[in-house]
């Protein structure tokens, strides 16, 4: 009895003594182990923050799906997982791998939405895990301007990048428990910060008008590239921004990285400059020499041929001769600081990567010719968001605005950032910019830019047509940049849109190739729903008169033939006519005549091979057709290309998804 008592003894005291040991000198290490046994932290990243367009519709939004890897051995129910595996569209071999339990674990390929394998989620063997996918409107150009994320949520480029502080929030780290049967129980501790929200002040809907009218000038006259910028010139508001370039490689938004040399469009800066210091009057004429002109011996020749012309036609028809001479009035020192304040030579400050500034030299470092070569629009280099928040100043009254891009920052409920309008300086007197505008007017009314010329409204602005060099090497033959910039309407301007495209094949003045690019833009956006027009000030616009019928008044000499003076007079107001009543003898009842339908018209299938999809689907509308989408290995029309086919029919479009 001694041995057994004394062998319970030792018993309960080495009991306690372990007891002790576990519960105060290795309490840490046991509550540690039990907390990694029971709980598993998991990184939860964060929601990367909308961009929406200025109407609030979703550019670019973060969408959350769940990656599913299984351990086979510890399903309980592998029929179930198998059926909803398979409606979740996972193949099935990817299935029968996932259930068999000779192996360990299983990665199904492929990311799903919550709401799919939602079944699938509490069960045991069952492990997700959270990943991000960045979903970007249907609308390709505005890529270039939102820019992009790599695979893991990086920010590469555009607003993606500027922005980016913003957008991308903050992770966190979540905890998960899991019950007895294995089961994970979520942990609302640590709940990761969504990413702003943030509002462009694009408009979607004139954006994409912008891109199909780019792509299509672009492709029409064999051009390089171009870029289009819309801008409303009172608030600064950036409205649409595009860029297009035949290189499949290039996704830089050219608009604001790319200058060039702005040719005849500077030329509105140089007699707003004149008139604004009281150096030269819109009526006052200058001797122009018949379009030829020499000058430390470079010639000067005019497209546009007379002895004399104003400074209003000067600018009307684009007289490189008529800015040069007037252009001697202002020093140089004038000039610099002119086209500096313009905004020229340095970057805008908009809300985007990698813009460029442009060149401005300094007038000691100009050469003889450089003067006159800075009047014309050569020997400086600007970016076309540039150039449309110079015309902006003439179109508000004088006023050079900051850009802006980005019109409101919120974070959940909270706003902190809303675009206020910034005032960077006042270049022209109001007076002066309303001079201009009315000498803009002439420009589309009867000069070198009648084909941007609306119907029904006043459209002002200015083409241009520039030499372009390559490499450092100066000049190339038969190499220009076409351009135009526009103020609609032309009496109160609601936009400044600019044209640029770069090495046109088919034809080479602004007037010819820009200007139509500008018409058709402002069309569009005339029938568009939202485009972030004004209509009532619209109503309120004037309408364009009737053009007066031209006379004949007197004779000039131009490129030595004596030609008429041909001068405009005001059109008679068209006498009230008396329409005459029509009486017809109808007999009741009436039963009307039955009408033939009219026979559709026949018409060509157009060929859509080496189109992108978008582009296929604008040619088959354009040509009539009704479009039937099939996906297929190729893109490709039935009835075939050439085919005739009555219009409105219904072609089938196939296409890899």
């Amino acid at each position: 009895m001694g041995v057994v008592h004394a062998a319970l003894l030792l018993f309960a005291v080495t009991l306690v003594a372990r007891a002790a040991q576990v519960q105060l000198v290795e309490h840490e290490q046991w509550a540690a182990r039990a907390e990694r046994q029971h709980f598993v932290s998991a990184s939860r990243p964060a929601t990367r923050g909308a961009i929406l367009d200025a109407a609030g519709n979703v550019l670019v939004e973060t969408r959350e799906l769940r990656r599913i890897a299984i351990a086979p051995r510890e399903l309980r129910d592998r029929q179930a997982t198998a059926r909803i595996l398979t409606r979740a569209g996972v193949q099935r071999a990817w299935v029968s791998r996932a259930t068999d339990t000779t192996r360990k674990w299983v990665q199904i390929p492929g990311a799903f939405p919550p709401e799919m394998i939602a079944p699938l989620l509490p069960m045991r063997g069952v492990h997700s895990t959270i990943v991000l996918d960045r979903v970007y409107s249907n609308f390709a150009g505005i890529r270039k301007v939102v820019g992009r994320t790599d695979g893991s949520g990086v920010a590469l480029d555009g607003l993606e990048l500027a922005l980016d502080t913003l957008l991308r929030g903050d992770s966190s780290v979540s905890r998960l428990a899991r019950d007895r049967s294995g089961r994970a129980i979520p942990n609302p501790a640590g709940t990761a910060t969504t990413g702003a929200t943030v509002t462009l002040t694009l408009s979607r809907d004139l954006q994409d008008i912008a891109e199909r009218a780019l792509a299509q000038a672009v492709d029409s006259l064999d051009a390089t590239g171009g870029d289009i910028v819309v801008m409303n010139p009172f608030s600064g508001e950036v409205l649409a921004l595009a860029s297009n370039r035949v290189d499949p490689s290039a996704f830089a938004n050219t608009a604001i990285t790319e200058p060039f040399e702005p040719g005849s469009t500077l030329k509105p800066f140089v007699a707003a400059a004149l008139i604004e210091r009281g150096l030269a009057r819109p009526e006052e004429v200058i001797e122009t020499f018949n379009g030829v002109m020499e000058i430390d011996g470079r010639v000067i020749r005019d497209i546009h041929k007379a002895p004399s012309l104003s400074l209003a036609d000067v600018i009307r028809f684009s007289s490189n001769i008529g800015i040069v001479r007037f252009s001697d009035r202002l020093s140089a020192r004038d000039k610099y600081e002119l086209l500096r304040d313009l905004g020229f030579g340095a970057p805008t400050g908009v809300a985007l990567p990698a813009e460029a500034s442009g060149t401005l030299r300094e007038p000691r470092r100009w050469s003889r010719t450089s003067a006159a070569a800075l009047a014309m629009g050569y020997e400086i280099a600007v970016t076309p968001l540039q150039l449309a928040a110079a015309y902006s100043a003439i179109a508000n009254g004088g006023e050079l605005l900051e850009p802006q891009i980005v019109r409101e920052v919120r974070q959940g409920d909270e706003v902190i950032y809303s675009r206020k309008r910034r005032v960077l300086r006042r270049v022209f007197a109001p007076a002066t910019a309303a001079t201009m505008q009315r000498m803009l007017v002439a420009v589309v009314d009867s000069g070198t830019a009648v084909k941007s010329d609306l119907a029904n409204f006043q459209v002002g602005g200015k083409s241009g047509t520039a030499r372009r060099t390559a490499g450092g090497q100066g000049y190339v033959p038969g190499s220009y940049t076409a351009s135009f910039v526009g103020l609609f309407p032309g009496d109160k301007p609601q936009y400044v849109v600019v044209v640029k495209l770069d090495n046109p094949k088919r034809a080479i003045y602004g007037g010819e190739t820009a200007a139509p690019v500008s018409r058709v833009v402002l069309q569009a956006a005339l029938a568009a729903r939202d485009a972030a027009l004004d209509r009532s000030a619209l109503v309120a616009a004037r309408v364009r008169e009737p053009a007066p019928a031209p006379v004949a008044k007197g004779r000039a000499t131009v490129d030595g033939a004596a030609k008429p003076v041909v001068v405009a007079r005001a059109a008679p107001r068209p006498a009230a006519v008396e329409i005459p009543t029509r009486r017809e003898l109808v007999r009741l009842p009436y039963v009307p005549a039955a009408r033939k339908p009219p026979e559709p018209t026949p018409q060509l299938v157009p060929d859509v091979s080496g189109m992108t999809l978008r582009s296929a689907i604008g040619a088959l509308h354009g040509a009539g057709f009704r479009v039937r989408l099939v996906p297929g290995a190729a893109l490709q029309v039935y009835p075939g290309a050439g085919s005739v086919v009555a219009r409105g029919s219904v072609v089938t479009l196939t296409h890899r998804q």
